[in-house]
């Protein structure tokens, strides 16, 4: 679960640094653009800058589902 919510954790930090710079910014955009290009921006920063997080999730999750499907089959019941 650890490796989940850093996850999550780094891609909300880089959400609130990218929107929180163009808040700073004297550019005058709207708060709903401000908040949909902060989400494209930091979309485009995690899938770049937090892969190793992302395979590691990823590998987490694959042994929890391989581990539950291994107790269902030996209880019978898959």
């Amino acid at each position: 679960m650890r490796p989940v919510l850093r996850l999550l954790g780094l891609r909300l930090l880089y959400f609130l640094l990218v929107f929180g710079a163009l808040t700073v910014a004297p550019l005058g955009l709207d708060l709903v653009l401000r908040v949909l290009i902060a989400f494209v921006v930091s979309m485009v920063l995690s899938f770049f800058l937090l892969r190793r997080e992302r395979l590691e999730v990823t590998e987490k999750v694959v042994t929890s589902v391989d581990a539950r499907r291994e107790r269902r089959r030996q209880s019978g019941r898959g």
